[in-house]
């Protein structure tokens, strides 16, 4: 899918590159000089200069407003300068602080699996995971994918149906230059005051391509010994690692709230 600049949004269901087409020589880049990771980029600063060669001395080949996405095509070993595309143009050299990576996570289709935690005397669930549209900040530049998930299961001889919402980030919550996007899961019906509901998070590290489970919102209803990661290589197969994570990271009293078979806290009144 393609990406399109962030300005003049509030939610997009879908991104596509716009580029403006620059009339300048653009420079080869050659690969052997280039190392890690590749791919779309949001420009996080304001009037960010292109250079024809990886150092300050170079000339300024084109600015680049905040909000635009470029493709990086690596970094120049043993800099901090990343040689850039927009449409299949080569157009220069950025600084990487000026950079921070993105990914696509939204969906075409809805997600189907399941889960089974039976061996930790937890549920075994079906779940159907939709793409809801997008979430744009842009006073502080941060993308995220929304989605509804819908959860089936059986627990103790008990079949129950509960709902959640998801959260992934497109860009690394920190805009830093690694590859890591947040992925969280929300079940704000179990809470236990103003704002204080039970909540899961994980993150997707691109780079190393596994998920690592990050925390648990409510103490009481964490598990105590948590699965800290799974593989995973795209953000589909990111957002079905984080759910498996983030479920078997609630306790057996979170489960019991869930199925229904003790009080959600939220429900109880003061003594």
């Amino acid at each position: 899918m393609k990406y399109q600049s962030l300005k003049g949004l509030a939610i997009a269901t879908t991104f596509a590159m716009t580029i403006a087409t620059h009339a300048l020589a653009a420079p080869m880049f050659d690969a052997s000089t280039l190392e890690g990771h590749t791919g779309p980029y949001l420009v996080i600063k304001n009037n960010v200069n292109v250079r024809d060669i990886p150092a300050s001395t170079g000339e300024k080949v084109v600015q680049l407003p905040s909000s635009d996405i470029v493709t990086v095509k690596g970094r120049v070993k043993g800099t901090q300068w990343l040689a850039i595309s927009k449409k299949g143009n080569n157009l220069g050299y950025i600084y990487a602080s000026s950079l921070t990576p993105m990914i696509d996570a939204s969906l075409k289709e809805p997600i189907t699996s399941n889960i089974d935690l039976s061996a930790d005397n937890k549920g075994v669930c079906d779940y159907s995971l939709t793409f809801e549209g997008r979430a744009i900040e842009e006073e502080t530049i941060f993308v995220s994918a929304d989605y509804q998930v819908t959860f089936n299961c059986t627990m103790d001889n008990d079949q129950f149906d509960f709902s959640a919402l998801v959260f992934m980030s497109e860009v690394p919550p920190d805009l830093g230059q690694k590859p890591i996007y947040q992925i969280t899961l929300n079940l704000p019906d179990i809470a236990t005051g103003y704002e204080e509901f039970l909540s899961a998070t994980a993150l997707f590290n691109q780079a190393e391509e596994q998920v690592i489970m990050d925390a648990v919102s409510l103490e009481q209803f964490k598990e105590n010994t948590l699965q800290d990661k799974l593989p995973a290589t795209t953000p589909q197969e990111a957002l079905q690692a984080a759910l498996k994570l983030q479920l078997s990271s609630f306790n057996k009293k979170a489960w019991r709230i869930i199925a229904g078979e003790i009080p959600n806290p939220s429900e109880l009144k003061p003594q």
